[in-house]
């Protein structure tokens, strides 16, 4: 690594379909257009950072809210931008939280896969049906099973 200090980066995107009474991170549900526009901003701030650090990135985590609740178009943007500002030929882990299977399709999955990441977190919290009502998840435990199922099928190999 030429004697440079590990980069780790960390790209937070805000969005959620629905705000989880438990969740302490900060989220919000977007519309289309705030997304689109913090999608721009963001890929804006990569390209200065990348300018800035000039060395290659170790570590990557793309996280939130839910970086899923994007479209897989922002997904494209956001991703095409951090790999065409920063090496990622050595990268040890990159990940995205694709952590609500109620907007995590397989499009999605298929662009996380195609732009590099490595890793995916799906965080199911609960297998209880019950408990996901409860705690404010739109989804059921099938679906986080089903959301598992299509992120081997587009190919991801490590999937917490």
């Amino acid at each position: 690594m030429s004697g440079k200090v590990p980069l780790g980066l960390y790209l937070h995107v805000p969005f959620c379909r629905s705000k989880c009474p438990y969740c302490d991170f900060y989220s919000f549900r977007g519309d289309e257009a705030q997304m689109d526009r913090y999608c721009a901003a963001l890929s804006q701030k990569i390209s200065e950072s990348a300018k800035a650090y000039n060395r290659k990135a170790d570590t990557l985590y793309i996280g939130g809210g839910t970086p899923t609740s994007l479209s897989a178009d922002q997904l494209r943007q956001l991703m095409g931008t951090v790999r065409d500002c920063f090496d990622l030929t050595q990268i040890q882990e990159y990940t995205v939280e694709a952590g609500r299977p109620d907007c995590t399709d397989r499009e999605k999955l298929e662009v996380i896969r195609e732009y590099g990441a490595t890793r995916i977190s799906i965080n199911p919290q609960t297998f209880s049906d019950e408990v996901l009502a409860a705690i404010g998840r739109r989804h059921s435990a099938q679906a986080i099973l089903d959301c598992f199922a299509e992120a081997r099928a587009a190919g991801h190999k490590d999937i917490n």
